[in-house]
């Protein structure tokens, strides 16, 4: 199967990530469309292919039972969906261009975007626990991926990932490449396109924790938050 672009009627990454910013409008279309459900494990190989990961055959039953997990949306969340994913997985493809990844980060990259949020809860996180989520998602993905093709210093390190996504509380000594990228893209995928997006997909948060407040206090705390918190990458910053 040959993989030319994100999807029919767009552009290459590297021809998004050259052009930038004059595409971003091109890159919008793409993240904020909801009205069809991506194609997950196509997405990923064609991330995989534009970061130099060429020899993706090993990895393409184990990514096919992943997608196939993320592509799941049990609770009927309308925010941590598979369009969310999307999101993260696109933006952290276009980030780590930016960056000297080894090979194998790049193709943990495509594998923690994917799951950082795994069979979220929604509405039914316990938010007075921190990292429930975060270790829920982790434990999921660790029960598919034990002594598969990762290490127990991977495993680990795939963990503290999970738990710095963790939006209340902001990591500490965050040093690893990798995890700049995913926590980067994680806010990014809400954020890069401005105030009127980020208020549409508040929205959709709104809908999926069945917020009492309005959208707008709901945005204002978010960006509240954020302001406790940091974007990593130059290439971040610029486009937020």
């Amino acid at each position: 199967m040959k993989i030319h672009t994100i999807g029919k009627g767009y552009p290459k990454i590297s021809y998004i990530v050259n052009n930038w910013p004059k595409t971003k409008d091109i890159l919008k279309k793409f993240i904020i469309s909801n009205h069809q459900k991506p194609d997950l494990f196509f997405l990923t190989i064609y991330c995989l292919k534009e970061l130099r990961i060429y020899k993706v055959k090993r990895y393409s039953s184990l990514l096919k039972k992943i997608t196939n997990i993320c592509s799941r949306n049990v609770y009927f969340n309308t925010y941590h969906d598979h369009h969310h994913i999307k999101s993260v997985l696109i933006v952290s493809c276009i980030l780590a261009k930016q960056v000297n990844l080894k090979y194998k980060d790049r193709v943990l990259l495509a594998i923690i975007a994917l799951t950082h949020d795994m069979n979220h809860q929604g509405r039914r996180v316990l938010i007075t626990e921190p990292y429930y989520q975060e270790n829920k998602s982790y434990n999921d993905l660790k029960r598919i991926l034990f002594k598969k093709i990762l290490s127990n210093k991977e495993l680990h390190r795939i963990k503290r990932i999970f738990q710095s996504t963790f939006f209340p509380i902001k990591p500490k000594n965050v040093v690893d490449d990798l995890e700049k990228i995913i926590l980067d893209a994680d806010i990014l995928s809400s954020l890069m396109f401005g105030p009127d997006i980020g208020m549409k997909l508040a929205r959709r948060l709104k809908q999926e924790i069945r917020y009492n407040d309005e959208t707008e206090t709901l945005f204002k705390n978010f960006l509240k938050l954020l302001g406790d918190k940091s974007l990593y990458l130059d290439f971040s910053k610029k486009s937020c």
